[in-house]
């Protein structure tokens, strides 16, 4: 079954048929014809309830309605399964119309179908006037194979005698029409399998779910049902229902051979302990589905009673009837949902017996599948559209609520009836896909029921339906679930835990892969429960974490049930789990890592683990160090006091980061003038205040931090003293040097990564999370020894770059002669033994770690190469093998090379040179103590290099390059150099400046440039300024010394071609024909660049506040400055508009 054009073709006809009903609805509204004069008791009702509700909410439902019923006729013509025996919107082979219009061409109609046949012949033999007879004919048949169904399939089929019929398409017998694109979106193939009727129904409301899941506000009423509307994969509904109902058949039948058949069947280990059941006849299991959808859980259900039918010996044709009648229940708060759950079920039942139609003709039954409706009269169901099946009704309500026959109401006190019955009784089996709504998204009474009812489990409804099911099912019953996995794990669900831990027996359990299903944004496991308590049983878990993808999910629990020694197939004792700080479900943890939690102190009471401060606006409060000024950042403070005397306005400040260990991940500072008094006074609108500062006392102390919110393992770093840190850089503090050092080296070691699966599986790695790490001081001077050396070689790298403010010089440069290819093959060299001596240490610190904690016989100390984090730019690691990224290499010595230009840095000074606003050459010169004439490379003077894609300045990006080359590395090899230098980039040096430089320039400083690229339109004209070196006359600078002589170059190039068009050879003047043609339309863009853009800015003498960082300055420039995505681009320049604390009228 394709899915993906399944998809395309259920919203397309989802939009073909919403504009279709609406055309038609117009028309029905504003014609006056003698047909709806004749039906007007019809349109009367349909502008009732276009009043009572809505146009959008009628055409919506009459949309739905006709997908609905004409999915359910193709499914049923693809499998003759149709009554009449006639194909009802499917075409005869080598026919393009539905085989019922062409039987009524030849003269053939059904008897049983309630049709006007005179109608049906005078419209096809002319005697009655149409545009289009057999479309109108057509419709006719239609209408009738559908009010025929009514028989068998009420709950879809109903009767058309009010306005639905009036708002069919008109257009139903062409290749556009809606019935040829169902016949052609679900293939024969297709409708092989009923579970099509579920994925269809998901898909027609994929749209309208993917909107409201994206939008992040609370859910409206109506909005719940397709919000939380989820298919559930037929692998796992097979899991669920072979391991609930399929394990109850095997108790209640011992010599059942049923397990032969459920593909996904565990056998638990502890059946020898469980107490006999007593006997019951099959027709008196109860399976349950309180979050119905579309039955996709309740048509397996269906498969596996009938083969415990059999076994007992029913006939094949009474079973169907049985199984509906007596076993599958059902309900949903969508309607549509409990009509597609109906139809699976009876298509089910007419899959097992062809004459099941029949049956239910005779018998008149029907799936005891329901939907919620409001009774406003009744205080239980008065907001059943919202709560559904969280609503408790005991025995004794259900037992006293009366129908009170012949009265105006008794249908829908009947209905109400069943309700009451269907939410008192109690299951043998309970198995769901529940919704998932945390409570910050819950309609508010939903939210409010929810606190007061299960407030353990009021976090996300998922949770309560946990605890709802285990309510709707027998003592000694199984329950089924299909949920988010965070329940297994965060403290919020530690009261569920220790609910489940200590009433409950968790039967079996798979835990998916992060990506192991498609269908949700959260990662997924699957469950059943025993409903009883039973000591000492040990369930059965498979962990698939290791298993990348979708695809990969049900081949592996099939491998890991066929062999559990597999390697990813547990069996634990539960109560084993309490021995865990939070009782997480560990269940794959050894009965030594679990003792470690026992044996051992917990990290928390060696280390003071901390949650920074939340500023409440981190664009106002935080920048990256290379965007303000460095003057007015303090790297060395050591306590608050000073904060309040030293009048520096930023501080370095740990927030978090990439994945990387030991060291790094120094960027961020933070406004912390005079003891951070403008963020300790950050409020709200109505004066409450807006940020959180915490442990204050910690701030620039020296220790460990480490990112809260990670992609993927956990990494810690060493924190040295002059820090700051906020709540995304968690920190963890101790006045003994020796146990930070310890501590350190084992939360960066695997021992640290084990037993976070089980504490932080969400990757959230809170403060309180990480206390609860087993701890084992290292005392061992040698294994100290090893820590200090991984933290300097991993700082050794974080200063080789830009990105970091110690950062000296480039490093080709350190091993600078005349040859800079061989100073790379050193550098690789030089780089290479420290990666691997890195590599050897953290393995070599895990082997020892791993002896200490007494866990060799699971762990390993093996370190993948791509889990080691020096070099992350400039390595890869290729079929285990580690390569250097020599493009990348490269591209960082033309970005220092780019720096020395703008005095940033300087070949004859280490470290940064003019990084502060409005420095100059003069500056410059002072700071690195020599004249002009006694530098080896002279700085650019006026903040002006052009970038453009021909040599029409001298001192241009690459001519300037070209005496950086020089100058670094001497003439004597420039040549050579210089095409190392190209053949590394990958183009000619100039074509990676037009091309390239700048997208790199964004990429490595995060997209906060610190040089700037103002650009014509087209890219004809560029320029690179300096930040910190701009000036009020930068851009008159550009406009006048720039601009203007470059476009008085190229008239003077085209005067030159003007004249060569005139008196050169037919080949000279072809080529400067096109070549003018180009210039004049330089030219030109060059002109309205000037006109509309750049001179207006100029003559503005625009300033800017470094402190207010790049974000905000770069928007300052409007079209003179060349796009970033994520910095000036439309969306993102909205979002710098709509800033409170700027001069939004700056913004361009």
């Amino acid at each position: 079954m394709n899915t993906n054009s399944l998809k395309k073709f259920a919203q397309e006809a989802r939009k073909k048929l919403i504009t279709q009903v609406g055309s038609r609805l117009d028309y029905v509204l504003g014609a006056d014809s003698a047909e709806l004069r004749e039906r007007a008791a019809q349109v009367k009702k349909l502008n009732d309830e276009i009043a009572r509700t809505s146009r959008e909410q009628v055409v919506e439902k009459v949309a739905y309605t006709w997908f609905n019923r004409l999915m359910a006729l193709r499914f049923m013509d693809a499998n003759d399964y149709q009554p009449i025996g006639i194909r009802v919107v499917t075409p005869r082979d080598g026919f393009t119309t539905p085989e019922i219009l062409e039987e009524a061409k030849s003269g053939q109609l059904h008897t049983e179908l309630p049709v006007d046949t005179s109608r049906i012949h005078e419209l096809l033999n002319g005697k009655i006037p149409s545009a289009n007879p057999q479309n109108e004919v057509y419709k006719l048949l239609l209408i009738a194979a559908c009010n025929h169904l009514h028989k068998a399939l009420p709950f879809l089929f109903e009767r058309i005698d009010d306005y639905t019929d009036l708002l069919i398409p008109d257009d139903l017998t062409s290749e556009f029409s809606i019935v040829h694109d169902v016949c052609t979106g679900m293939s024969v193939e297709d409708c092989n399998e009923v579970e099509i009727i579920g994925w269809l129904y998901q898909f027609y409301v994929a749209e309208l779910n993917e909107k409201l899941i994206s939008s992040k506000k609370v859910y409206k009423k109506e909005e719940l049902a397709p919000a939380s509307q989820l298919f559930t994969p037929k692998w796992i509904v097979q899991y669920m229902v072979d391991n609930t109902l399929g394990q109850l058949i095997l108790e209640l039948f011992p010599n059942s051979k049923i397990n032969e058949s459920l593909e996904f069947y565990i056998k638990p280990e502890y059946s020898n302990i469980v107490a006999k059941r007593e006997s019951k006849r099959i027709e008196e299991i109860k399976f349950f589905e309180p979050c119905v959808g579309s039955g996709h859980i309740l048509s397996y259900a269906f498969d596996v009673f009938y083969k415990a039918y059999e076994e007992q010996g029913y006939s094949n044709s009474e079973i169907p009837e049985l199984i509906i009648r007596n076993n599958l229940f059902g309900v949903d708060i969508d309607p549509r949902a409990a009509q597609m759950a109906s139809l699976v079920l009876m298509m089910k039942g007419r899959q097992y017996y062809r004459r099941f139609f029949r049956s239910v003709e005779k018998n008149n039954f029907s799936p005891n599948i329901f939907y919620y409706t409001d009774f406003k009269s009744d205080s239980n169901f008065k907001n059943a559209t919202v709560l559904g099946s969280l609503i408790r009704i005991s025995q004794e309500e259900a037992n006293a609520k009366t129908i009170y026959e012949g009265s105006l109401f008794a249908e829908g006190e009947q209905y109400l009836k069943h309700l009451y019955n269907l939410l008192s009784t109690k299951y043998d089996v309970v198995v769901t896909n529940p919704p998932y709504i945390s409570s910050s998204r819950m309609e508010g009474s939903l939210k409010q029921y929810v606190e007061k009812t299960w407030p353990e489990t009021k976090s996300d409804l998922f949770a309560t339906f946990i605890l709802r099911c285990l309510e709707f099912c027998k003592e000694d019953g199984f329950t089924g679930y299909m949920t988010p996995f965070v329940w297994m794990f965060i403290s919020s669900y530690e009261k569920l835990r220790s609910t489940l831990i200590n009433k409950h027996v968790v039967h079996s359990l798979i835990q998916l892969e992060y990506s192991g299903f498609d269908g949700a944004t959260v990662p997924i496991c699957t469950f059943t429960l025993r409903n009883k308590f039973v000591d000492k049983a040990k369930g059965s878990y498979i962990r698939l974490s290791d298993f990348k993808g979708s695809q990969n999910q049900a081949p592996k629990t099939r491998e890991a049930i066929q062999n559990p020694k597999c390697g990813w197939f547990y069996t634990a004792n539960q109560k084993d789990f309490e021995k865990i700080p939070g009782a997480p479900i560990g269940y794959w943890l050894s009965e030594n890592a679990i003792d470690s939690f026992l044996k051992n102190k917990l990290l928390g009471e060696e280390l003071s683990l901390k949650a920074g401060l939340s500023t409440g606006d981190n664009t106002i409060f935080q920048r990256k160090w290379y965007e303000i000024e460095n003057k007015n950042i303090s790297f060395n403070t050591s306590n608050l006091k000073e904060t309040r005397t030293n009048n520096k306005k930023w501080y370095p400040c740990h927030s978090g980061g990439d994945f990387r260990k030991w060291f790094g991940n120094h960027e961020v500072v933070i406004n912390w003038l005079d003891d951070g008094n403008a963020i300790r006074n950050y409020r709200f609108a109505n004066g409450k205040v807006r940020s959180a500062v915490r442990n204050e006392a910690f701030y620039f102390k020296s220790g460990i931090t480490w990112s809260k919110i990670s992609s993927g393992k956990f990494a810690a770093r060493a924190r040295p003293a002059g820090f700051i840190f906020d709540d995304t850089g968690r920190c963890g503090f101790s006045e003994d040097p020796k146990i930070v050092l310890s501590a350190l080296g084992v939360m960066s070691s695997v021992i640290s990564n084990h037993f976070l699966e089980v504490l932080c599986p969400t990757l959230s790695f809170t403060s309180g999370e990480l206390a609860k790490i087993p701890f084992v001081e290292i005392l061992s001077s040698e294994q100290l020894n090893i820590v200090e050396q991984l933290v300097n070689c991993s700082k050794t790298d974080w200063d080789s770059t830009e990105k970091s403010w110690n950062f000296k010089e480039n490093a080709i440069l350190k091993n600078r002669g005349f040859d800079i290819e061989e100073s790379y093959n050193l550098y690789k060299q030089y780089w290479t033994n420290k990666f691997f001596q890195l590599h050897k240490n953290e393995q070599e610190l895990n082997r020892q770690l791993i002896e200490i904690y007494g866990l060799q016989k699971e762990m390993t100390p093996d370190v993948p190469l791509d889990e080691i984090t020096i070099l992350q730019q400039e390595t890869k690691i290729v079929n285990g093998q580690l390569v250097f990224d020599q493009q990348e290499v490269i591209a960082q010595f033309v970005s220092y090379a780019v720096g020395c230009m703008f005095g940033r840095y300087s070949l004859d000074q280490e470290g940064l040179i003019l990084a502060n606003q409005g420095e100059t050459l003069e500056d410059f010169l002072t700071k690195v103590q020599k004249s002009e004439a006694g530098l080896s490379f002279v700085p650019d003077a006026d903040n002006v290099i052009p970038v453009l894609d021909e040599e029409w300045f001298e001192d241009d990006i690459v001519g300037r390059f070209y005496a950086f080359l020089k100058a670094s590395f001497g003439t004597q090899n420039f040549a050579k150099n210089l095409a190392f230098v190209e053949t590394s980039l990958g183009k000619d040096i100039r074509k990676y400046f037009v091309k390239d430089f700048y997208a790199d320039h964004i990429q490595r400083y995060k997209k906060r440039p610190i040089y700037w690229m103002f650009s014509s339109p087209k890219g004809s004209f560029n320029v690179l300024i300096y930040m910190h070196r701009y000036r009020r006359d930068t851009l008159s600078k550009i406009l006048n010394d720039y601009l203007n002589q470059y476009r008085e170059k190229l008239r003077g190039r085209l005067s030159h071609l003007e004249h060569l068009m005139v008196s050169g050879s037919p080949v000279e003047q072809n080529k400067a024909t096109r070549e003018s043609d180009k210039i004049k339309l330089v030219l030109l863009e060059l002109q309205e660049y000037e006109r509309d853009i750049l001179y207006p800015l100029a003559s503005e003498r625009i300033g800017f506040d470094l402190d207010d960082g790049v974000l905000v300055n770069y928007n300052k420039f409007g079209k003179a400055i060349k796009e970033v995505k994520g910095l000036n681009d439309k969306v993102t320049k909205q979002k710098v508009r709509e800033f409170d604390w700027i001069d939004t009228t700056q913004i361009r």
